[in-house]
């Protein structure tokens, strides 16, 4: 667990549509949560650490409370949002100034006064003098105490509720966090990819439902393995541009792109109990783009009936033909649901990413040079045969080479292919993407 986890939790809470993944993207300057018009755009709980005023906590985004509209991701909203409000130090009661105040609000009210949590109440949208002037009286007999105005989408007023808000809280600095492994999950829609997020960490952390889209913002979570930190990132599931309907799917996508530039290894989950399609060659392309080490991840291995010693090789036969040119990659069959093989992913990508940070010196790249015949740098017919003088590592994480020569119009793509086969076959590199340039010697 890591150290930032101990900050005191300061969890935003409130009906549909108040404004609080707003007031969550201004108050931790980022564009983490996804804002739109459409209620019920939050579902999962976001979580992130601020500092201010020499104070520290971890403020946390969640799903609205309204009661109107129960359907089973609703309740799973909820169920998250409450979860939040028992791990909470405080929470902010955020209102939307405009609107009356109804019997719903205090019901979250008394709610909140009930479970003795310590609140700061918030009307929002105030966004100028004369909202300000026509905010509702009736938000001060919410028993609450005296309400902060703010405007989410502006800042207004929201560095002085700062201000009081810290004086609310015990005094703890964020130590910075780092992370041995920065490991992404990926993949088209509903193929499992949180049911391994809340395997692999054994509880149910994300909401997973049978309904497509139901994670929307990239999910961070720190997870102790081996003795080492890792951050592990549930994504949206995306699918063919041509598909994208609507904002919010496209800003689910576009954030999950994010999360693949600043991950190391990614883990592209794919379906075994249903045919592979080409989304899932371009989700797994898009990873090896941004030079992520790659995990191939065969789930819902459960629903494969009449398992016999021969159906695994023919499931792998399967994999390597759909996902050419990358049988350095490796292939893992699991459940989540049985969370068959889970920690073995964990255990696998952290091998795999301290073997893209090893740098080869240079008597083994000479071996390699030497074990590959020059007769297969030949080039086409009519053009001399280039002169090769050294093979050298220029960058790990991930691994990039340098073949310097006397021609590099004279080395034929066969040559290159062979250098990086006895590469792999000698050092490993498995599911890593290994670039081998060419250089010329003046």
């Amino acid at each position: 667990m890591s150290k930032s986890h101990k900050l005191p939790k300061v969890v935003l809470v409130g009906r549909i549509n108040a404004g609080k993944s707003t007031l969550f993207n201004t108050l931790t300057e980022t564009a983490k949560a996804i804002v739109s018009p459409t209620p019920g755009t939050t579902r999962d709980l976001n979580y992130s650490d601020i500092s201010w005023r020499n104070k520290s906590f971890t403020l946390v985004d969640t799903g609205g409370l309204d009661a109107a509209q129960l359907g089973q991701i609703e309740l799973y909203v909820q169920k998250k949002a409450f979860q939040a409000i028992d791990q909470a130090y405080l929470v902010i009661y955020i209102m939307d100034g405009r609107l009356e105040l109804t019997l719903e609000d205090r019901k979250i009210a008394r709610t909140l006064i009930k479970n003795r949590k310590k609140t700061l109440l918030v009307i929002n949208k105030v966004d100028s003098q004369k909202i300000h002037d026509n905010v509702s009286p009736d938000f001060h007999k919410l028993g609450l105490g005296e309400p902060w105005h703010v405007s989410a989408i502006s800042g207004r007023g929201t560095g002085d509720m700062l201000d009081h808000l810290v004086t609310l809280l015990p005094t703890r600095k964020i130590v910075e966090q780092s992370y041995d492994l920065k490991l992404s999950i990926i993949g088209k829609t509903n193929v499992g990819k949180s049911s391994i997020l809340n395997a692999i960490l054994g509880e149910e952390r994300v909401i997973v439902t049978p309904y497509p889209h139901t994670t929307r913002e990239p999910y961070d979570t720190r997870v102790h393995f081996q003795g080492k930190d890792i951050l592990l990132v549930d994504t949206a599931g995306m699918r063919k541009k041509r598909k994208l309907h609507y904002y919010i799917e496209k800003m689910s996508v576009s954030k999950t792109l994010q999360t693949i530039k600043r991950s190391d290894v990614s883990l592209i989950v794919t379906e075994v109990s249903s045919p592979l399609s080409s989304q899932d060659q371009v989700v797994a392309q898009l990873a090896l783009d941004q030079k992520n080490s790659v995990i191939i991840v065969a789930n819902k291995w459960d629903l494969i009936e009449d398992k016999s010693p021969q159906t695994l090789k023919k499931f792998l036969k399967q994999y390597r033909r759909y996902f050419t040119g990358l049988d350095w990659v490796p292939i893992v069959f699991v459940s989540a649901k049985k969370k068959i093989r889970m920690s073995n992913l964990l255990k696998m990508a952290l091998e795999i990413y301290r073997a893209r940070q090893r740098h080869l010196t240079d008597i083994e790249l000479s071996s390699i040079l030497r074990s590959v015949p020059s007769k297969k740098a030949k080039p086409s017919k009519g053009k001399k045969s280039a002169i090769i003088y050294q093979l050298e590592q220029t960058t790990d994480n991930p691994p990039s080479f340098s073949l310097r020569v006397n021609h590099t119009d004279r080395i034929h793509q066969s040559y290159l292919n062979q250098l990086e086969k006895k590469i792999r076959s000698r050092f490993g590199f498995s599911g890593t993407p290994i670039n081998i340039s060419l250089q010329k010697k003046e």
